[in-house]
């Protein structure tokens, strides 16, 4: 019994720290994202370069006049980040009470 109650302290442990280094990358996979929504690529409905608030001040904003926008990949990248959080989430939780599911053998010392 002791042994469960130790395993489940590291595992949620474990799950701490992937959730810490997640929230420290989730900002630089903004960043990068970010690019592809420029208006020099997908050109993103609403996209804001640097979230200045106005859209049109910078030449990388939405542009309406130029033709190149695809709006199921600006969707997709969208729901990019989203999915990763959900997706480690749910492993972490599932791993972390996987092993009060599962039987353990006895440990006899040999």
């Amino acid at each position: 019994m002791e042994r469960n109650g130790q395993m489940i302290m590291v595992n949620l442990l474990i799950l701490v720290m992937t959730i810490m280094v997640m929230i420290a990358i989730v900002p630089v996979l903004n960043e990068i994202l970010g690019i592809g929504k420029q208006s020099d690529y997908l050109n993103c409905p609403g996209y804001d370069y640097k979230n200045s608030g106005t859209i049109g001040d910078h030449k990388l904003d939405y542009n309406a006049s130029l033709q190149n926008t695809d709006t199921v990949s600006c969707l997709a990248i969208g729901l990019y980040v989203p999915y990763i959080v959900l997706t480690i989430l749910i492993a972490g939780v599932a791993k972390m009470l996987a092993g009060r599911m599962t039987p353990q053998e006895p440990d006899y010392g040999y």
